[in-house]
This record gives structure tokens, C-alpha cells and sequence, in this order.
């Protein structure tokens, strides 16, 4: 239940939805954010049990909680609940998003914005870069027109099967005009030429934590840029250290995230100044 006098006439609310949303670090850094931003506005958790996920999104239109957010478990499962999906959602398969709108239920995905986001504000441009993209499911969807935009000069996609790769890259043609690309089949623990690459994202695998090894680099690459998913510490944070280069990924992401949906559905004014106060650890 929702303790509705802990919110100001004027609050807005927003829902969590996860197995344990009550204790995710991202509920923490969505509240963290909304306070940095000069907002009265609050995220709650809400913990979801599979069997009744689809009742309760299919239920908020007509709950009290008008905006929503879904933890990685469930992404992959809501966009079949949704009335309306932006082009994001239905390029990935993935919803991390939801509004209620006129009794409908409106999904979107945060992820390009939030990845873009971090990029900026951790001073990393794409122009002309050389990017791997592990993984050719929902996330990397997702990201693959952003690349694009954002000027990248290459672009491979190392896929569960390589039909499943060159799909996601035919999927982003329009927005890849210009890129070079090529498509590779993923296996856990393949060999990886790091020279060859200015980034590696981790897009296969948002449960890839230390002990776990994605790929086996050959040679070495101290200015290389590694980005996962992964709240925690993750298998990037060891290859990172192993290589001498930077990880991003786990909180910076989240905190992008959080701004972006400040932004988006709050109507705050974001930037990088805020977003560094909020990693006080840079």
C-alpha cells in the first residue's frame, strides 16, 4: 500500500516495479535525483511477483500511480501489456518505461537517452570510433541507431547466432548510413583483439558480475572504454582493472537514467554538474 500522506498535493509518483524493487539501488538513486533536482516528486517500490506482473501493469492506468518503471527482470515483459509503444520499444522488445494516458498504457525506453547522457557528461564522443557490441538482443537494439547518430565509425555486433546479429543490424540500417559494420558470433570467454576497439559494450549480459568472464582479451588497450549494465560489480570492473582502462556502467548508468527520467516526465532541468554531484566518487 501506498502511505499517501507521505506526498505533497503537488508530488508526483512513480512505481518501481520488481522481484525486489523495495531494496533496488536504483530506487535509491531515482529519489537521490528527484531531491538534487529541487523536486517534491517520489519513486516507490514495488515488489512483483512474475504471476501477477501482468495484472498489476495492465492495472495502472486505473491505479493511483500514473508513471512507471521497470527493473531488467521485467522489461522483456512488458511491451505485449502495452496500449502504445515509441519506436524504441518496438525496434528492442524492451520497455523500461511506462505512463498512463488517457486510461492507455504508453511504454517507452530510457536507454538511449540515459546511454547518450552518460557519454556526454563523461566527456566521451563516438565520432569516428570503433565500437563492439556484445549481444544483439533487446539492449543492443536499443542502442544501435543511437551509434549512428552519434557518429561512430564502426560498428560490430557479436551476436548469440550470427543471423541474430546481422537482424539487428538490419533493423538499424536507416540510422547506420555511413557506419562501417560486421557481425560475429558471441561465445563467453572468446578472444577479443582490444587494439582493434575505442569501446566495448557489454549488451548480452546485464547479470555478467565479477566471477564471470565475457570475453579474453588479446593485447593490450589502456584507452579503451568498457560499458555494461550491471549494478555492481561486474565482469568489466575486472577486465578493466586487468587492461588499465575505464569502466562505466552499474551507478553512473542508473544516475543517467534517473536524470533522464527527470527530465522526460518531471519537467527538471538536468545537466552534467548535476550529474557529477550525484557520483561523488568521480
Amino acid at each position: 500500500m501506498i502511505d499517501e500522506g507521505i506526498l505533497a498535493k503537488e508530488s508526483r509518483l512513480i512505481a518501481l516495479y520488481g522481484v525486489n524493487a523495495q531494496t533496488s539501488p536504483f530506487l535509491q538513486i531515482l529519489n537521490r535525483t528527484f531531491k538534487a533536482c529541487g523536486l517534491n516528486d517520489f519513486a516507490i517500490g514495488l515488489n512483483i511477483k512474475p504471476e501477477d506482473f501482468a495484472y498489476m501493469v495492465k492495472g495502472m492506468p486505473n491505479s493511483k500511480v500514473t508513471m512507471a518503471l521497470y527493473e531488467p527482470e521485467y522489461q522483456e515483459e512488458v511491451e505485449g501489456l502495452l496500449d502504445i509503444a515509441d519506436a524504441c520499444v518496438q525496434r528492442s522488445g524492451l520497455c523500461d518505461g511506462a505512463v498512463a494516458v488517457d486510461g492507455k498504457l504508453s511504454g517507452l525506453c530510457f536507454y538511449p537517452s540515459a546511454f547518450e547522457r552518460m557519454l556526454a557528461c563523461e566527456g566521451i564522443g563516438l565520432q569516428g570510433k570503433r565500437i563492439l557490441m556484445l549481444g544483439s538482443g533487446g539492449i543492443a537494439r536499443a542502442l544501435l541507431p543511437l551509434l549512428g547518430v552519434l557518429g561512430a565509425g564502426f560498428v560490430e555486433v557479436a551476436g548469440a547466432t550470427v543471423e541474430e546479429a546481422a537482424e539487428a543490424l538490419e533493423i538499424s540500417r536507416s540510422q547506420l548510413t555511413g557506419v562501417k559494420t560486421d557481425l560475429s558470433w558471441f561465445q563467453k570467454g572468446m578472444n577479443v583483439d582490444v587494439g582493434h576497439y575505442d569501446l566495448i559494450v557489454n549488451a548480452i549480459d546485464p547479470y555478467a558480475h565479477s566471477g564471470l568472464r565475457l570475453i579474453d582479451p588479446v593485447g593490450e588497450n589502456g584507452s579503451l572504454v568498457l560499458i555494461d549494465f550491471v549494478r555492481g560489480e561486474s565482469a568489466f570492473d575486472t577486465l578493466a582493472r586487468s587492461l588499465g582502462c575505464k569502466k562505466l556502467g552499474g551507478e553512473a548508468f542508473m544516475t543517467a537514467t534517473a536524470l533522464s527520467v527527470a527530465a522526460t516526465w518531471l519537467e527538471a532541468r538536468v545537466d552534467c554538474d548535476l550529474y557529477a554531484s550525484l557520483l561523488p566518487s568521480r
